[in-house]
């Protein structure tokens, strides 16, 4: 899983949540946080988001607390995510009716190959935000350049398997604890990393430049912030997953292209779900992950998946040798039928002046 950075790696640390966490007291459900309704009369779910609270869930705290939920007739909790969470286990197990991945669409294509009967019905993020950065006055541009350096990433990610099967390159692998304090002092070193995210921390943390390349470019392009439940839920329920889908776009919609909305979001993530964010960061992953989210079939309609994309995934896990079953087909993974045809606003606003630093990376 791609660890994304927070303020520091302090908060990171201090803010890891139990898998057995779902009754935090930080959650919200939308019935308390919009103060109507009977929640009697509505359906609980609780979705589990694939990282902690940020602008990559303003989307769904949106849809939260603006009552688009309650109004489709649902009750919904939020539960962070987090490195000790596995949001795949709680949604297989039916302690949660959702999940978001965090690291992406493959997690849904793994699970599947290791008997957990996981679909997709939503994908958000339609351009990969997973990539590695370098310091920018090393004048490093693509993959291939970086043969024979050492790359900071977790273990398990797979964009930097596919970047060695695509180039035919090698490098030397650190962990990564979640803290950008050696490569920030170290340009010899390949840092993982988020484009709506590391770029910024670098900059706050070290005053560095970066160049972030991603693993979009080497052609390892999955969905990220990817809405999943089990085959069985969604066979019984699909009314209910309906419900949270569009609602959630929706939600999303308005985050994405209403600065007033996203402005009372985020205000609402600081003061009530995290006080640890960095209004800073919060802005700037507003800001940049439009590009990722509005773009390909996004740009037409909010969560949209192609059989194409997911074809594409599965062929490249085979490729890597990641699955036992090589005849995982994208019907077993993916439910292209869910997302609603919602497009986004129009126009996409700009981040409010002065929220955030202009950085180029």
């Amino acid at each position: 899983m791609i660890h994304r950075m927070k303020a520091s790696s302090v908060a990171l640390a201090v803010l890891a949540v139990s898998a057995l966490a779902l009754t935090s007291c930080a959650s919200q459900s939308s019935t308390a946080a919009s103060g109507g309704g009977d929640s009697d009369e509505l359906t609980d779910v609780t979705v589990v988001l694939g990282w902690f609270p940020n602008a990559e869930s303003g989307g769904f705290y949106t849809a939260q607390q603006l009552g688009y939920y309650e109004e489709a007739g649902l009750n919904v909790t939020i539960e962070p995510g987090g490195p000790q969470v596995s949001g795949t286990q709680l949604v297989a197990s039916g302690r949660a009716q959702f999940g978001i991945t965090g690291s992406g669409a493959n997690e849904i294509v793994q699970a599947q190959d290791e008997g957990i009967p996981l679909v997709a019905v939503n994908a958000i993020i339609q351009e990969s935000i997973t990539g590695m950065m370098v310091h920018s006055d090393t004048g490093i541009t693509s993959f291939e350049e970086t043969d024979g350096m050492t790359w900071v990433n977790s273990a398990g990610v797979l964009g930097p398997e596919w970047v060695k099967h695509e180039y035919g390159i090698d490098f030397e692998s650190m962990q990564y604890t979640g803290s950008l304090a050696n490569f920030i002092r170290d340009p010899n070193l390949v840092q993982q990393g988020i484009a709506p995210n590391e770029p910024y921390v670098a900059h706050k943390e070290g005053d560095l430049a970066v160049t972030f390349l991603p693993f979009s470019e080497a052609g390892f392009n999955p969905y990220n912030t990817v809405t999943y439940v089990t085959q069985d839920y969604l066979a019984e329920n699909r009314e209910v997953v309906e419900a949270f889908v569009e609602a959630s776009n929706e939600g999303w919609r308005d985050y994405m292209g209403d600065v007033d909305i996203a402005t009372q979001i985020n205000d609402y993530l600081i003061s009530e779900v995290d006080d640890q964010l960095d209004p800073e960061l919060l802005w700037f992953e507003w800001d940049a992950q439009r590009d990722y989210v509005l773009t390909a079939e996004g740009a037409d309609k909010i969560g949209a998946m192609t059989e194409e994309r997911w074809q594409t995934l599965i062929d490249q896990l085979n490729t890597l040798g990641m699955l036992d079953d090589p005849d995982v087909a994208v019907t077993d993974v993916a439910d292209l039928t869910v997302t609603p045809d919602i497009a986004p606003l129009e126009e996409v606003p700009a981040a409010p002046e002065g929220s955030f630093d202009e950085i180029q990376f």
